[in-house]
């Protein structure tokens, strides 16, 4: 049972990191797929951990082309599905986007199975699908005004969850044989280079990185800074637990993201209301605070 509360303290860091790219966004972009300064903070700071983990850490190069090669593929991954979870907050609401990451283990079961034959007991199922009635039901309109199915933010989001899996498949398959912190090295370097790459050769991604961190100033570069150590740790903490369970038992901990982001976003409501706001209304908070409780329900049953 370890690796629950390591894989648990992920979605509690992710959970911050959601709110903090809501504020940033509705603040700082400029309009439909204009978060090009958060694409490169991201990816750049890449750079930044791989130097680290590379200093404390030896016989990073002691792992086979291939598996490097791979790695490598899942930072370049791992910024693709940042920047369509960025374009769907652009044009959704964080606490409609969030519940989206829970088909991120109906992914994962279907790639743990084709890749790393993974297998769920009968007990795993019935809390699976448990989880997904609750997913469908953070869906449903209760407020009995018509709303408009935004099918951009759904596809966006649909293709992020699925590189997610792809890349806790992918790092799963080859740390299996190799050291944690020598493949998270060079998973940070796939993602710095990908930031290099943007940076050079995507101008108005440049230019929007530029602009975000002038008009910010300190604050914004300090949020950012925040923002992705928080993203860094869960992502490491997401990995040491996919080498410990199936990863789709381990990204079904992330039912819990959504009550964590609920949460918070009605903290912020209360106290902090130019962070974040939440409607209130019963007839739209009652049905989300049902939902994630079956959401919970289901998480349980994971572990009978």
């Amino acid at each position: 049972m370890s690796w629950f509360f390591i894989a648990l303290a992920a979605p509690f860091l992710w959970s911050f990191v959601n709110i903090f790219d809501q504020y940033l966004v509705s603040k700082f972009s400029t309009g439909e797929k204009s978060s090009g300064g958060l694409i490169l903070f991201t990816s750049l700071i890449g750079i930044v951990v791989a130097i680290i983990v590379g200093i404390n850490k030896s016989g990073i190069f002691q792992i086979p082309v291939t598996n490097m090669l791979l790695l490598i593929l899942t930072g370049v991954i791992t910024i693709s599905w940042f920047i369509l979870y960025l374009f769907a907050l652009e044009i959704e609401d964080v606490s409609a986007v969030v519940p989206w990451f829970l088909t991120v283990p109906i992914f994962g079961f279907g790639l743990g199975y084709l890749f790393l034959g993974e297998m769920l007991t009968q007990h795993q199922l019935i809390g699976s699908v448990i989880v997904l009635i609750g997913l469908v039901l953070t869906f449903i309109d209760f407020t009995g005004q018509k709303k408009k199915f935004k099918w951009k933010s759904a596809i966006y989001m649909l293709f992020s969850c699925f590189l997610i899996a792809i890349c806790g498949v992918i790092f799963k398959y080859v740390t299996i044989e190799n050291n944690f912190w020598v493949s998270s090295f060079w998973e940070y370097v796939g993602l710095g280079l990908c930031g290099i790459i943007i940076f050079i050769f995507v101008p108005k991604f440049r230019r929007e990185f530029i602009v975000m961190n002038k008009k910010g100033g300190v604050k914004i570069f300090s949020l950012n800074i925040l923002i992705e150590v928080f993203t860094i740790g869960g992502n490491l903490l997401t990995n040491f637990a996919i080498l410990l369970a199936p990863v789709t038992m381990v990204y079904l901990v992330g039912s819990f993201q959504p009550a964590i982001v609920l949460f918070l976003t009605l903290i912020a409501t209360k106290f902090f209301p130019g962070i974040a706001k939440e409607n209130l209304s019963r007839n739209v908070l009652l049905p989300k605070i049902i939902a994630i409780a079956i959401m919970i329900i289901g998480s349980i049953f994971l572990f009978q």
